[in-house]
């Protein structure tokens, strides 16, 4: 791991508090004024960025831009324009996700780790770009838990949480994509906090929080509306991974009609957070990592 410098560690460790905010309620300051937390730590964490070089004007005009075209569509009440709106949001979302704007430096918490001797070594950057836009997509398209009950629903649905792993590894075993290399790395408590903080809620906020949602009220006329929401934003998180190859597409695809189900019963995103770290945290403590292959 590399060594990490002060202005990373509260960088970054802002950033992370901030996504932890998202499940703080707005705070009343005065009658007709709300502060919401996340906000708060989400500035924060640009201006530490700013002053120690890890970020630029031009990437927090990005994140900016991105936080009006979604507080905007939100707010909109034109069918038209809304959907103009979410286009060209989702448009900056992925932009920022593929790390298309200058100005972030992203730096690499970990090179070339070999974390199964069957696997090429990784990379694991800290992508500030990705990790803020889902940040602001999940403040303003998803109702995080705040209550007891809430949670108790999410934890009612543990079946699906625990049982999308079982479906989806075995079948990556079964396509020889990975073997079982059971391993528990110091690396590994940290790799689990920033897949979920950095990865999980992000991804999840995108294809469940608004891709499943905006296109199951899009087909709510119909009765298999709902479920042909899943299957398509479970598609599209497969083919946004085309980077692994069309077996990776696959597993990908199957893994988020895991999520897609886990959100659609619960109706709580939580539930579909846990299910994506469930899986990504099995697969990397014991299965080959990130996919056999060193070649």
């Amino acid at each position: 791991m590399m060594h990490l410098s002060a202005a990373l560690v509260t960088t970054y460790g802002l950033l992370a508090l901030a996504v932890c905010s998202l499940w703080l309620a707005p705070v009343k300051l005065r009658p007709g004024l709300t502060v919401a937390p996340w906000l708060c730590m989400l500035v924060l964490a640009c201006a530490s960025g700013v002053a120690s070089g890890l970020l630029s004007l031009a990437a927090i005009g990005a994140i900016a831009v991105l936080g009006a075209l979604a507080y905007a569509a939100r707010r909109c009440q034109s069918g038209p324009l809304r959907v103009l709106l979410m286009v060209a949001m989702g448009c900056m979302m992925l932009a920022l996700s593929m790390h298309r704007f200058p100005g972030f430096v992203n730096p690499p918490l970990v090179t070339d780790m070999v974390v199964s001797a069957a696997a090429k070594p990784v990379t694991h950057r800290l992508n500030f770009d990705t990790a803020a836009a889902g940040l602001i997509l999940f403040a303003l398209f998803c109702v995080p838990a705040r209550t007891g009950e809430q949670w108790r629903e999410v934890g009612r649905h543990y079946w699906i949480i625990l049982g999308t792993p079982l479906l989806v590894l075995p079948a990556g075993l079964l396509v020889g994509y990975v073997d079982v290399d059971l391993k528990l790395l110091a690396y590994t408590p940290v790799f689990i906090a920033l897949n979920l903080l950095f990865t999980c809620v992000t991804e999840e906020a995108f294809f469940r929080g608004l891709i499943q949602v905006q296109l199951s009220r899009a087909l709510d006329r119909w009765k298999a509306g709902p479920a042909i929401a899943m299957c398509v934003a479970a598609l599209l998180f497969g083919l946004a991974h085309a980077r692994g190859g069309w077996t990776f597409v696959g597993l990908a695809s199957l893994a988020g009609l895991g999520y897609g189900y886990a959100f659609l019963r619960s109706k709580r995103i939580e539930t579909a957070i846990l299910t994506h770290l469930a899986l990504n945290s099995i697969h990397f403590i014991a299965f080959t990592y990130p996919r056999l292959g060193n070649g």
